[in-house]
């Protein structure tokens, strides 16, 4: 692990060498108050004593301009603003009257400016002040305390993985003689011995089994009779056996320990892994805060130069206003000094704030740069430094950091998008098959490292693992890409039938008021999901497989309960799962949420932006060769609200159908058409190329559109296109899809599918899976 870099400034260093605007503010202030305002009220106070005391005051102030004006090229201003001055040697007859208007149009103006800016001023320099101090506090205490931490909890894991794999010493068995393996065989085989006691430590060797007797002899007869020999020999024996079974229940107890020993070394690793993610987190969430702490001082930093520009603009202009006022009344109240004060007011006249401030900021970007700390980089236990934190952040702050315009997502999302659209539209089971953990960790950990080069390698990152982590970046997202509760939507499918006639007013209402960031990511994300949909007869991935994977990465889920160990995490996903599959099989019937199956179904009209204003298509020209209709009830886009009365000798068919029916009948089509297809193959008018075509059958098996549930399309709904190619008398066969005329299985609304991911992927990363303990 490295250490943070040594080159960052510390607070002293930064406090002792004044950065930023304050110095630039400064100098421009001093110009302000020492050169214009001082020249002014110095006008004021010699007005009376002429010509000696004007002469005295070109001297002066010419001393300050000599001393302020020496470090550069001057500014329009500046340059229009010597001039000025050295005409006062010329304005040595000037009257009297000229005093009060020179209070009124010069002073007051720049000493308001001059006022305005000082506090201005002030408020830039406090700012600076305070983010600087919060974030050179931060720098230098909190976040080293955070990665050190962060860093022995880690090397404590790497500590622990390694003791794990260092194998254990056997222990040594004992060797037993003959008579003792006798006496254990027989011990062994006669079951009316009694059952010794568990042991749970070690103990010292004694028989366990042996019991005293109440009265017994205090000595032995040793006598060297045969019958006492045999019965030593059997004493002896049986004192060795009893040893053995006690060594044997002492190894016993060992074993017992040591399993209880790598149980408990287990818990301590589990333990200590814990420790090691949540120092982890806390040390990611340090970088993160220090990061916005920078960007927080960027942000003054930059509104004080701007804040500066518009101070220069400022003076620019009312030191041109008052010149301006300054040499109009030199003009009025001497005749003689017309011709100077002419010559002076050109010289004004060539003041440019545009070009006073194009010469401020070739200065502003070489000291906003000095100004600026280095960012601090997150380093990662196994990776190293990080360039960019990317998962597990909010879009907004990813918009804000990488400077994102209105109608850009953030690179994974673009990316993964790309590549599947690539090599991943047939893939069957696309975004319901898992990627390898180990691939899709490896994505994560390198895309983090350095952003702007990540790029797939297609013959190493398979299909599936990139489809995984754009779902993996989409689940841990703070803040979904659009927040929807699930009661909003089932009532939006409960109105399903309604947002589709008012082509869906109210869901494109609730995309606009997303920030631009979540507007553009979802835009990308159901445009591809409808391309992939596009290709459902291959990857198997319709609509519905879809709306269940991205159901909850798109809307969100209920958030994880805080503050519990392991375990308790574990068993409430448990507990959520089946409550949720109890939930959804019991109102599966009554309430279905069909709100992502719409907004894939129905992407091109949430963003079509004609969609919100439904019109008539104008009506098509008039066939050549044919008197043009005379229609008393509009134009060719008037919309009507009834026809005119059929024809006489033209019948138009009863097609049978819903209540709900509301299909536009077709109008006959035209005796002498000018399509393309008749051209080549001209016929004669007839019965049958006047009449409308026959009743279009509808394959949809012994379902009527009364049995159909209430938040699925009808098969009322569709509409039938005509297209001249086809015979009039051709039938034309319309199957309606079984998903819109079957009600879903409620296994099916609980994500609980026939669909299994491939064996060597990690279950967790399927939002459709149920959770695995890991």
């Amino acid at each position: 692990m490295d250490s943070l870099p040594s080159s960052r400034p510390s607070t002293s260093d930064a406090s002792s060498t004044p950065q930023g605007p304050i110095p630039l503010f400064d100098a421009h202030l001093r110009i302000l108050s020492d050169s214009y305002l001082s020249f002014f009220q110095e006008r004021k106070r010699i007005e009376e004593t002429y010509v000696e005391s004007l002469l005295k005051l070109h001297r002066k102030i010419k001393s300050f301009d000599t001393y302020l004006d020496d470090r550069g090229e001057l500014n329009t201003t500046r340059s229009a603003w010597n001039e000025v001055r050295d005409s006062v040697e010329r304005e040595a007859q000037a009257r009297e009257a000229f005093c009060a208007t020179l209070t009124t149009d010069v002073i007051s103006p720049l000493t308001t400016l001059k006022e305005t800016q000082d506090r201005t001023r002030k408020r830039i320099k406090e700012d600076l002040k305070d983010s600087g101090a919060a974030y050179h506090d931060y720098a230098d205490n909190m976040l080293p305390k955070l990665k050190a931490k962060y860093t022995k909890k880690f090397t404590e894991v790497e500590e622990q993985k390694r003791a794990v794999t260092v194998p254990t010493l056997p222990l040594p068995a004992p060797s037993l003689d003959a008579s003792q393996h006798h006496h254990l065989g027989n011990s062994r085989s006669n079951p009316s011995i009694p059952s010794r006691p568990t042991v749970t430590g070690p103990q010292p060797l004694r028989a366990l089994d042996r019991r005293p007797s109440g009265s017994g002899p205090t000595g032995r007869n040793r006598s060297p009779t045969s019958s006492t020999a045999f019965s030593d020999l059997a004493h002896q024996g049986k004192k060795q056996l009893n040893q053995l079974i006690g060594f044997l229940d002492k190894g016993g107890a060992v074993k017992d320990s040591l399993g209880g020993g790598r149980e408990n070394q287990a818990l301590r690793t589990v333990r200590t892994k814990r420790e090691a993610d949540e120092a982890d987190r806390e040390y990611r969430k340090g970088v993160h805060w220090l990061e916005t702490l920078r960007l927080r001082r960027t942000k003054i930093l930059e509104a004080g130069y701007k804040s500066l520009e518009m101070f220069v603009e400022d003076s620019s202009i009312i030191v041109k206003k008052a010149l301006k006022r300054y040499t109009d009344n030199m003009t009025a109240t001497s005749t003689t000094q017309t011709q100077l004060s002419s010559h002076a007011r050109s010289l004004v006249e060539n003041i440019s704030p545009e070009k006073d401030v194009a010469k401020l900021k070739a200065y502003i970007p070489r000291s906003l740069a000095s100004a600026i700390p280095e960012p601090i980089l997150y380093q990662h236990g196994l990776v190293g430094s990080c360039s960019d934190l990317i998962f597990g952040f909010s879009l907004v702050d990813y918009a804000t950091a990488k400077g994102l315009q209105d109608g850009e997502v953030p690179k994974i999302i673009r990316i993964c998008i790309q590549e599947i659209d690539r090599r991943g539209l047939e893939s069957e089971g696309i975004y319901r098959v898992s990627g390898r953990h180990a691939i899709v960790q490896a994505l994560q950990h390198n895309i983090e490292k350095d952003e702007n080069r990540f790029a797939f390698n297609p013959q190493k990152d398979d299909v599936y693992a990139v489809s995984s982590l754009l779902k993996l970046y989409l689940r841990e997202l703070p803040e979904p890409v659009f927040k929807f509760p699930l009661q909003e939507r089932i009532q939006h499918t409960e109105d399903r039938a309604e947002h589709i006639v008012n082509n869906f007013t109210l869901l494109r209402s609730k995309i606009r008021r997303l920030p631009a960031v979540h507007q553009a990511t979802l835009k990308a994300l159901l445009e591809h999901l409808a391309r992939v949909v596009a290709f459902s007869d291959r990857n198997k991935m319709d609509p519905k497989n879809l709306a269940i994977v991205f159901g909850g990465v798109i809307f969100g889920e209920d958030e994880m309960p805080k503050g519990g160990d392991l375990l308790s995490v574990q068993s409430w996903k448990v507990r959520r799962f089946s409550l949720g599959v109890l939930k959804a099989i019991l109102t599966g019937l009554s309430h279905q949420d069909s709100l992502m199956e719409d907004l894939i179904i129905h992407a091109h009209i949430l963003y079509d932006e004609n969609a919100h204003n439904p019109h008539s298509p104008p009506l098509p020209p008039t066939p050549a060769g044919e008197p043009v209709p005379v229609y008393t009830y509009g134009s060719k886009s008037t919309k009507v609200a009834s026809v005119p009365a059929t024809p006489s000798g033209v019948t138009m068919p009863q097609i049978p159908g819903s209540p709900q029916d509301f299909t536009p009948r077709l109008p006959p089509r035209p005796a002498n058409s000018i399509h393309p297809s008749l051209r080549a193959n001209p016929q004669t008018p007839s019965r049958g190329r006047t009449d409308p075509p026959p009743p279009l059958p509808l394959h949809s098996g012994n379902l009527s559109s009364d049995e159909s549930p209430p938040h699925s399309p009808s098969i009322a709904s569709t509409i039938y296109e005509t297209d001249d190619s086809i015979s009039p008398t051709q039938e034309v066969s319309i199957t309606a899809p079984a998903a819109s005329l079957c009600p879903t299985s409620p296994l099916q609304s609980a994500g609980l599918t026939g669909e299994m991911p491939r064996a060597d992927a990690q279950s967790h990363l399927d939002p459709s899976l149920p959770p695995t303990i890991i």
